[in-house]
């Protein structure tokens, strides 16, 4: 059945279409500068929001990673009980004694609200997300220019020592071979630029046609489809086809 043809003076359609929730993870081994930058990102960006992690590792000496309001620290015990009530939205055990959780609620709270939110993660902890959200992660790899600088920085930021940097240095290792998983890779070398990148990044998918709800189909309902090759501005192709019959 032909579509009856649609005047531009009929049409209205609103192009604001409003952008889905962004998780903006900031994935990559331990080392790679992810906390500083996600600290400096939330200061200059107050509508952007950031779920502490649930953990039950130790805090580390404020003097070597300042993690205020990064990491809310619970007991193993008080862990398996919000394992059992299946309220984290990922959770995760990458050595002996130690777990990270994502606690749910916020996050469903945040797609309701349509708010952005940026996560401090490893790349374990983002694919596991990615599976729960996929519609509104976002993979963001973070590296320093190499990985001896890499290693470098594991050792002098003193937060690790003997056994305890010997696994974190190998977790690393195994860490890029996840690299690929990620929609970005953003090498930090220079904090300013880097925190650039990670903003831009922000602003390109808030633009993303996958993000803009009902912007598609409001564009479809008052579009006819014609010839991609071809114009048709008076809908008198097919007319005259039949008139010269």
């Amino acid at each position: 059945m032909r579509r009856e043809a649609v005047t531009s003076r009929e049409v209205e359609v609103d192009f604001r279409a409003p952008s889905s929730s962004l998780f903006l993870v900031v994935s990559g081994p331990g080392g790679t500068g992810k906390t500083t930058l996600i600290k400096r990102w939330l200061k200059d960006c107050p509508d952007l929001g950031y779920v502490p992690n649930l953990t039950t590792r130790a805090p580390r000496p404020a003097a070597a990673v300042d993690e205020s309001g990064l990491y809310r620290f619970v007991s193993q015990a008080e862990f398996e009980v919000m394992v059992r009530q299946d309220q984290f939205a990922q959770w995760v055990n990458p050595s002996e004694g130690k777990y990270y959780g994502t606690p749910m609620a916020p996050l469903r709270e945040a797609i309701a609200n349509r708010r952005d939110l940026v996560f401090d993660y490893t790349p374990q902890l983002y694919i596991n997300l990615r599976r729960q959200f996929k519609k509104q992660v976002v993979g963001i790899f973070i590296v320093p220019p190499s990985f001896s600088e890499l290693m470098r920085r594991l050792e002098e930021r003193g937060t690790e020592s003997g056994v305890d940097l010997h696994i974190k240095k190998q977790m690393a290792l195994q860490d890029l071979s996840y690299v690929d998983e990620h929609h970005y890779h953003v090498v930090n070398d220079d904090l300013d630029e880097t925190l650039a990148a990670l903003k831009s990044i922000r602003a390109a998918e808030r633009c993303s046609m996958r993000r803009l709800e009902g912007l598609e189909q409001a564009c479809k309902d008052v579009s006819p489809r014609s010839m991609m090759f071809y114009y048709d501005p008076l809908d008198t192709r097919l007319s005259k086809m039949t008139e010269a019959v």
